[in-house]
């Protein structure tokens, strides 16, 4: 049975209930010690009748709070009820103990965490991402610069723990009155040389995002966190509060409702939601000020429209005291992704707050082109926008009734590109149907055209100047030119794919961007090949792939490849496929042998489909061979993506034996002993660097 402790007050019953919620939505045979001084018994009377239908139980462990309020916690939002982790060996018997604080959630299972081993280590944890750090190849952070743990989550050897009697000397420390952070200093400085690192994925730490302008490691240190499974809301930034700016609050809130019939009824799952209110549009307000004219009689006015009032500092009550409206949502000390996002959501602009104005922002909405309402007296002064509607001041019916028509009246959002791109299943039924070869340009290629080299290509002026030349070309002799299909609702795809794009890949290429969207052409998908790891509904994935099987059904292949890429090797990917030729190119600067790949495709083409795995290469290839007569489709990175579909991943993972997308460098990939594919290779062409 997986052991749990957590510890708290009365005053915090809601959320240590949430907590084990969270814990009971994805995980069964659980034990739950709750370490408190004055919880009603009755409370836990009350979980354990749903707890026990699944093997569960929660226990009632009471201390004395005279003990707990010698206590030092260094900070006015933590309560001395947190020290009660110190004394977990004088209260629990079992000797793996997972400890939680009440302000986390589980949000899968945590089986194997419980599967780790101590050997000589006292605690297991994630060292705090308030620290500057640095991350190794596989997630977890160097120890050379691991500053202090986290101690929101702790693995306790509870047996070494008690061996050492380690409880009265850790409450000894807690009575100083110097800690700098608390019981997280007495067990950083107690236990230092005994702690091992947990992946960072068990303690996920938001709420210090706020920061991330004079401390922007924060930020990196969480998008190099993928699948998180734990969840810690620190600092004072509580989803629980009135308001707050850290990320995922909804995600807190999908548990707190959560009810515990549903729970123990569904068993576990991951698809718990909150209970989101539907509306009709959105409505944006940026302020920099308290004070924006009639807005609560708008609101009340348009009670299907969902406004959303930002700024770039904290808020006072005169904004505040509008959360009491179901159809409002403040975003307070608003971090750049989220504005992004609001903006691009945005359906109709409320420039309606009193001056200084936020220029930058309203540039950025005239950038999408959506109606934008004023009154007088707040009116932007100057403003050249054919979408700029001005009212009276005393027209508040008048201007309830202009945005409830903006939002009757809205538009698919166009991206400031003008880029068409057909999605992942119009392009594979375009490839079918007309038999097209294929070109996909990816972020490395818009790397290379800008300027730079990429993991497995160095940068060559002539290579660029093709790749450029292809896209703004366009579709060519029945060759489908394929782009990201980025250009609109970023939604579709997960936290990290959307961040990518927003802030890097659109500022990076910006004006090629531009340059091609002058070109008036439409595109394909790049993600035919990648049809399944970045998107946050996967259930279209295993359509798609039985579309990309069709390409080669009964067909005989030409497999053009990096040396690691061993495509198809050890899945049934190309199990269809009437017969398997390949030819095997070097895994890196590729452009540097193009002619010789080029011309051991012409004595290996014969009626063969040919698919290219080679990167930027592959592009210059297609073109290059157009006379040949075959269907040509640079494929890129489909194994990787068929490997993850297979095995049901949620983040991207290492392939032992072959080359990985986005895993670059090709390190460790151990040696493949498989007959069928050395005989399928039919031409080795060497790296002569």
């Amino acid at each position: 049975m997986k052991v749990i402790a957590l510890s708290g007050d009365c005053g915090y019953i809601n959320q240590i209930e949430t907590t084990i919620k969270s814990v009971m939505a994805h995980n069964r045979n659980v034990k739950i010690y709750v370490i408190n001084p004055d919880i009603p018994h009755e409370w836990f009377v009350n979980l354990n009748y749903y707890l026990k239908q699944v093997g569960s139980k929660v226990v009632d462990k009471k201390v004395d709070p005279g003990l707990l309020n010698q206590m030092h916690v260094s900070f006015d939002h933590i309560s001395t009820a947190s020290f009660g982790r110190i004394l977990i060996p004088n209260l629990i018997s079992e000797d793996k103990v997972l400890y939680l604080e009440s302000d986390t959630i589980v949000d899968s299972n945590i089986d194997s965490v419980f599967d780790l081993e101590f050997g000589d280590k006292m605690i297991y944890a994630v060292p705090d991402f308030y620290t500057p750090l640095k991350f190794d190849k596989n997630g977890y952070v160097i120890d050379s610069e691991i500053g202090e743990y986290n101690t929101g989550v702790l693995l306790i050897n509870n047996k070494k723990w008690r061996a050492e009697k380690v409880v009265d000397k850790l409450l000894e420390m807690g009575k100083n009155n110097n800690l700098a952070n608390g019981d997280q200093t007495i067990i950083n400085e107690f236990f230092k040389g005994q702690i091992g690192q947990l992946n960072p994925r068990y303690n996920y730490q938001i709420g210090y995002e706020f920061m991330s302008s004079f401390h922007n490691h924060i930020l990196r240190s969480l998008k190099k966190v993928i699948n998180p499974k734990i969840i810690h809301y620190i600092s004072k930034q509580k989803p629980y509060k009135l308001i707050s700016i850290g990320s995922l609050r909804k995600k807190w809130w999908s548990y707190y409702t959560l009810e515990w019939s549903d729970i123990i009824a569904f068993g576990e799952s991951n698809k718990y939601e909150v209970k989101e209110i539907s509306f009709d549009g959105e409505a944006f307000v940026f302020t920099n000020m308290a004070e924006i004219q009639s807005i609560e009689q708008l609101i009340k006015k348009l009670p299907t429209v969902h406004f959303n009032i930002a700024a770039y500092t904290n808020m006072a009550f005169l904004l505040l005291k509008l959360t009491q409206y179901d159809n409002v949502t403040l975003y307070p000390n608003i971090l750049g992704k989220t504005l992004t996002k609001l903006i691009n959501q945005a359906n109709v602009y409320l420039d309606i707050n009193y001056n200084p104005k936020a220029n930058e922002v309203i540039d950025r909405v005239m950038d999408r082109k959506i109606p934008m309402v004023a009154f007088d007296r707040t009116k932007s002064q100057e403003l050249n926008y054919d979408n700029y509607h001005v009212f009276h001041d005393g027209q508040i019916d008048e201007m309830a009734a202009a945005i409830s028509d903006a939002i009757k009246n809205k538009t698919e959002p166009k991206s400031k590109f003008n880029i068409e791109v057909k999605d992942i299943n119009k392009s594979l039924d375009l490839i079918l149907e007309s038999h097209k070869s294929v070109v996909r340009f990816g972020d490395g290629e818009f790397d290379i055209i800008g300027g730079q080299s990429i993991p497995y290509q160095t940068y060559e002026p002539a290579l660029a100047e093709r790749l450029k030349d292809i896209i703004l070309r366009g579709n060519f002799n029945n060759t489908l030119v394929c782009l990201p299909d980025v250009f609109r609702d970023l939604d579709r795809y997960n936290d990290y794919a959307e961040d990518f794009y927003e802030s890097n890949f659109f500022p990076k290429n910006n004006n090629f961007l531009m340059e091609i969207g002058k070109t008036n052409n439409w595109y394909g998908s790049t993600f035919i090949s990648r049809p399944y790891i970045d998107l946050v509904d996967k259930s279209k994935s295993s359509d798609a792939f039985a579309k990309l099987k069709r390409l080669w059904e009964e067909k005989d292949i030409l497999i053009v490849e990096g040396a690691l890429t061993r495509s198809g090797v050890g899945n049934d990917l190309f199990a269809n496929a009437n017969s398997i030729k390949r030819i095997i190119c070097p895994a890196k600067d590729s452009y540097q042998q193009i002619k010789q790949i080029e011309q051991a495709i012409k004595e290996s083409a014969e009626n063969r489909l040919v698919l290219l795995m080679l990167g930027p290469t592959a592009k210059v290839i297609v073109d290059d061979l157009q006379d040949l007569g075959n269907q040509m489709i640079d494929i890129g990175h489909i194994d990787s993506e068929y490997e993850w579909f297979k095995m049901g991943a949620t983040h991207k993972i290492k392939l032992a034996n072959k080359h990985t997308a986005e895993f670059n460098f090709d390190e460790e990939i151990s040696a493949v002993h498989d007959q069928a594919y050395q005989d399928e290779i039919v031409t080795k062409i060497e790296d002569y660097r």
